[in-house]
């Protein structure tokens, strides 16, 4: 029966990817798809959290927002929703990435896995069927992957058909989205006016368009396992280093860039990889970090040493009061200042998070926060003051890291950076007076 075949394909892919006993966030818009998704993760053994955007561009948005909370609390399964901004663009590009930065936000609140979308086959093959009209290679063949980072998605096997039988049979009876039916969005002008057509050509157009995705899948596979050959030690987890990147051919170099996008972006064409490409060739030289977004919150960034794409996360502004000796937690790290007057035979290294510092001319209280545009430092070795931010650039810190590093202040002077550099106001010359410690 067609409803069982829906619980035995997600039930194979929870095991195929070990999710039991975890928790995740399930996208839940309230439609075929997601509310057959939620009802069959509800009978298993996974801790759910049902995430409602509500964009509040239809006049029956609040009330369908109802009525997903009605289904999850029949089911026992939290339900968390928020209302997107008045101002936001009403596109579906700006409405899928706010929708997946309230996807992050919630699995960050509640501490998740991970997040399930309910993407089914049918919406595969209308996703390949808009990129190879958009232009694209092997890589926009592969379609909609089951797995992209932290998202799942568990009815990536199911067809339309299959979903909404499964809904029939259970008295499941979804929100109907009127603005699926409008054909001035692309994805439903391929839906209603395209796909019909084409499968006037092949009757079995889904089931072969899918076949060619699965096929792109694993000559994909087979390509990028001898591009990392060929690449070398151009390329270093989540970042290209540039020295070694420039010594490869264009294809070789697109295809890295390729990788690297596709660990971030849903969507993505030849056109931007060839856009990245000249903007890495243009900047590769520079010593200071030269960003270039690429959609909301996702930038590249490009210095003479390394290339990488990165989330831009709004840092977390917490400042912490050290009052003199003892212990202090700050985020995921913890500051420990003990008195000492016993002069090392040897110095830690910079890198070492330890130091010997003077602390005989500091007044508390001081600081432990991120940095800011106004610190200054002075740094150990030379004379002199320093912007923080030319400080660490001449550390090599690239621009992207430098919101995130914890710095010990007296006011706008920073006078250690831990890991990093330390600075005169505080280094030893005659005994030191204090061992700091960042662990």
């Amino acid at each position: 029966m067609q409803q069982e075949r829906v619980e035995e394909k997600v039930k194979a892919f929870l095991e195929k990817y070990n999710l039991y006993g975890k928790t995740f966030v399930v996208g839940f818009s309230g439609g075929y798809d997601s509310m057959c998704l939620l009802d069959v993760l509800s009978k298993s053994d996974i801790k759910l959290i049902a995430a409602h955007y509500n964009h509040g561009w239809r006049v029956e948005a609040d009330e369908e927002e109802g009525r997903c909370r009605e289904f999850c609390n029949a089911r026992g399964i939290e339900f968390y929703s928020e209302r997107a901004p008045k101002d936001l663009k009403k596109t579906e590009t700006a409405a899928r990435e706010a929708r997946y930065e309230f996807f992050e936000l919630v699995l960050k609140k509640y501490s998740a896995n991970g997040i399930f979308t309910a993407h089914n086959s049918d919406d595969n093959v209308e996703t390949v069927i808009y990129r190879i009209i958009k232009g694209t290679g092997i890589a926009g063949l592969k379609g909609i992957q089951p797995v992209r980072g932290n998202i799942y998605r568990p009815v990536i096997d199911c067809s339309r058909a299959e979903i909404e039988k499964y809904c029939k049979t259970h008295g499941i009876i979804p929100n109907i989205d009127s603005s699926n039916f409008d054909t001035k969005y692309k994805r439903n002008f391929i839906r209603h006016e395209i796909i019909p057509k084409m499968e006037g050509i092949n009757a079995e157009l889904k089931s072969a368009v899918n076949k060619l995705s699965e096929l792109a899948r694993l000559d994909d596979e087979i390509i990028n396992e001898y591009i990392e050959i060929a690449a070398g030690k151009a390329i270093e987890k989540n970042r290209i280093i540039i020295p070694e990147f420039l010594k490869l051919s264009n294809p070789v170099k697109q295809k890295l860039i390729y990788l690297l996008l596709s660990k971030y972006l849903e969507e993505y064409d030849f056109k931007r990889i060839k856009e990245c490409l000249e903007f890495i060739l243009e900047n590769c030289s520079q010593k200071e970090e030269k960003k270039k977004s690429l959609t909301t919150g996702v930038w590249l960034g490009v210095n003479n040493r390394e290339c990488v794409i990165y989330m831009e996360e709004t840092t977390n502004r917490q400042e912490v009061t050290i009052t003199g000796c003892g212990e202090y937690n700050f985020v995921k790290n913890t500051l420990i200042i003990e008195k000492t007057y016993a002069e090392p035979d040897k110095f830690p290294d910079d890198n070492s998070g330890m130091a010997y510092v003077d602390l005989s001319k500091i007044n508390f209280p001081l600081t432990l926060r991120y940095g800011k545009s106004s610190d200054i430092i002075k740094p150990f070795g030379m004379s002199g003051k320093m912007v923080l931010k030319k400080y660490l650039s001449g550390r090599n810190i690239a621009a992207h890291k430098r919101k995130s590093i914890p710095v010990l202040a007296c006011g706008d002077e920073i006078l250690w950076v831990p890991q990093i550099g330390l600075s005169s106001s505080i280094a030893v010359k005659n005994k030191p007076t204090h061992l700091l410690k960042f662990i």
